[in-house]
Formats: C-alpha cells, structure tokens, sequence
C-alpha cells in the first residue's frame, strides 16, 4: 500500500476512535447527571410508598358485619386481620291487635329483644423484620458491554427514601479465593452509590458471597450474607444486587 494512502487510512480511523470516545463519554455523563434518564440500562431503584392503613366495615343484607384490621408492615407484605361476626336478624315486634267484637279473640303476646354483644377485634403482631440494617434483591442479566469475555457481580446502595447511601462498603468472597471489598460509589456506571466486583475473564460456574460492611475490616456487618450462584451463561454474567435500607 502506498504511503500516503495509508497515512490517510490511520488519520481516519483516529479520528473514528477519537468521535467514539466522546460519544462514550457524553453517555457516562449524563448518566452521571441524571440516573433515572432514558440513557441508563441499569437506573437506580426509586423509594416506594408505604400503604396506609385503612379500616373497612361492610354491612350486607343478611347482617353479617367485616371488620378488617390491616397492620404495616416495612418489609414484607401486609397482613391482614379479618374477623367476621354474624349478628342476628333483629326480629319482628308483634303488636298486639284491637279486640273485636269476636267473645274468644285473644291479644298476641309481645316479644322483648336482648341487644347483642359488641364484637372485640383481636390485631396479629406485626412480623419481625430483619435484625440487618439492609436487605438485598438479586437478579442475573447480561452486562450491558461485557458478554463471554467477562463475569461479575455489580449493584448500588440507597437509603429508605431510595438516595445513594454512601460511605459503606461491600465485600466479595469466594470461589478462585476470591476476597476484595469496594467502595459503595466506586462505579457511578450503575448509579451514585454503584459498585463492582469482576469475578473471571471467562463463564464459570461457581458460588461467591456478597455481604454490606461499615468499614473494610468488616467489624461491623450491614446486611446478611448473600450467596449467589453464577451459571456460566453469556447471557447471565451479571449478577446485580440491590442493597436496600428496611429500617
């Protein structure tokens, strides 16, 4: 190949490497600026709303009274306490009727009515949540760059009001003595408190832990340990972990 045409060649390709790379970077940041934007595969969780408890009385033609008692609860469902009384109808007073002028007519006798007994609603106790300060959701998916080549576990932290919780850290152990703790924020790819552990070059099958720590000694433990077992599959090389405050 010619000199010239080749110099012209590499100067074409820097410059596609160099528009790539500003493209790439204009993506970082405005994920950076804005999380829950279109342009974020792997958008922080938003904080739910906690239910209010409601108290429902429903009356029905044959008198039966429901007395629903609903109990919150932060992390698990909702239990519901429900007590049904049946009350009887109330009966008919019979009024005695007018004498006529018949010699044997006989006056009907009147029927007292005793009120019935206010039924007493007894609530559940509320389950025990979690003696750990954060629970975690864990579901396997594709990273959004690395397919084969690659293999890790990646998640992010928020607080009860669903903002990054930082200053903790997480820490990753297991199969190929595996042990390395990271920063909570250290990789803002999946959100302000995003983080990232790469387990293998390569599919493996195998299990590693994932626990929340308050310091990289790990004297103080945020969240239990979770165990998670990777499939070897291409297409789940990601395990992500959603670290969530319950209390």
């Amino acid at each position: 190949m010619p000199k010239g045409r080749r110099t012209r060649l590499f100067n074409f390709l820097a410059a596609v490497c160099l528009g790539l790379s500003v493209v790439s970077l204009g993506w970082i940041v405005s994920i950076a600026i804005n999380p829950y934007g279109r342009l974020n595969p792997f958008p922080p969780a938003r904080p739910s709303r906690q239910p209010t408890p409601v108290a429902a009385v429903t009356v029905t033609a044959t008198a039966t009274v429901m007395a629903t008692v609903q109990h919150e609860s932060t992390l698990a469902a909702t239990p519901t306490d429900t007590t049904t009384v049946t009350v009887p109808p109330s009966p008919t007073l019979a009024v005695p009727r007018e004498p006529t002028q018949e010699a044997n007519s006989t006056p009907l006798p009147t029927i007292e009515v005793s009120p019935s007994p206010t039924p007493t609603l007894t609530p559940r106790p509320s389950p025990t949540r979690s003696p750990f300060t954060y629970t975690a959701i864990i579901t396997l998916q594709v990273h959004p760059v690395q397919v084969c080549d690659w293999m890790g576990i990646a998640g992010t932290v928020t607080d009860l009001q669903g903002r990054p919780a930082l200053g903790a850290f997480v820490r990753v152990w297991g199969l190929g003595n595996l042990d390395q703790t990271v920063v909570v924020g250290a990789n803002p790819i999946y959100g302000p408190s995003g983080w990232e552990v790469r387990l293998a070059r390569a599919q493996l099958v195998g299990s590693w832990n994932v626990q929340l720590v308050a310091s990289p000694e790990a004297k103080t433990t945020l969240s239990d340990v979770y165990t998670i077992s990777m499939p070897g599959d291409c297409k789940r090389n990601l395990a992500l972990v959603s670290l969530q405050q319950n209390h």
